[in-house]
């Protein structure tokens, strides 16, 4: 079952660019019967090592933004405390009720842009199209990098921060639409760079959970961990064929689905 959770984090990641570290959370709590603590941890891990894989696989494409994304790291690696000291204050089930609203909310957004806009969904994802290389600029300054961009980049760094520590998500979800929009790169060049910083960010989170006490079984990590990579792999190599608007609808309702089904059992628990 380990290895199954690891590959289904780490197809989705490879699929889509972000969003495995979405599931993985439910997955851990619901099929496992982890506590939402060591499943956060659980998650940062094995996200942290699948996304190390997509990165070494982009090194070479030259679609990587490296100082947004080096930007957007250190900050959201800086807000990680924060999320991991609300994770270990806030009650189980408001967490999970937290979680929920998060993940609804994210699948909301990859329904309607699979709906508005279909061609999007097309090469919004970790392989597959051409890759359209642009030099990042700020749509805010006239097209030169300023202190207000700096700034709400600098914010959207520390919710996908937050997140990470609080949820164990990588913050792809949040990174790929806040790249686009404000320094104009290509999709392309906001996924590639998205996975430069979900291997930082998750591998901090990580690391963090660890010196903090958490429970780390390797004999459960290591399952997950080698599925995820697997699972990026296959992911990354199926992404041309099965990339499209309606995978992406799949995607959302799957995400929905857990969501709910791990806080109607956690209801049922308590």
């Amino acid at each position: 079952m380990t290895y199954i959770i690891g590959f289904c984090i780490g197809a989705i990641l490879g699929l889509t660019g972000a969003g495995g570290s979405v599931v993985a959370l439910p997955l851990l709590v619901g099929l496992l019967a982890l506590p939402v603590q060591t499943a956060a941890g659980m998650s940062l891990g094995a996200v942290a090592m699948a996304a190390i894989i997509g990165l070494m696989a982009r090194l070479r494409s030259g679609e990587i933004v490296w100082l947004p994304g080096l930007y957007f790291a250190l900050i959201a690696i800086a807000a990680l405390p924060l999320g991991s000291y609300l994770n270990h204050r806030l009650p189980e089930t408001l967490l999970l009720g937290l979680f929920a609203l998060l993940v609804i909310t994210v699948a909301v957004r990859l329904w309607r842009q699979a709906t508005d806009q279909p061609e999007a969904t097309a090469v919004v994802r970790a392989g597959g199209g051409s890759a359209e290389v642009k030099p990042p600029i700020c749509r805010f300054t006239h097209g030169k990098p300023g202190p207000r961009c700096f700034l709400q980049l600098g914010l959207a760094a520390i919710l996908a921060g937050v997140l990470s520590g609080v949820f164990g998500v990588g913050g792809g979800f949040v990174i790929v639409p806040v790249l686009i929009f404000l320094t104009g790169i290509s999709v392309h060049q906001a996924v590639a760079t998205s996975i430069l910083v979900i291997s930082l960010v998750a591998g901090s989170g990580f690391v963090l959970f660890v010196v903090s006490g958490g429970s780390t079984d390797l004999n459960l990590l290591l399952p997950i961990a080698v599925g995820g990579i697997v699972g990026m792999l296959a992911g990354t190599g199926l992404a041309r064929y099965l990339a499209g608007p309606t995978l992406q609808k799949l995607f959302a309702v799957v995400m929905v689905l857990l969501a709910i089904g791990v806080l109607i059992q956690t209801l049922v628990k308590g």
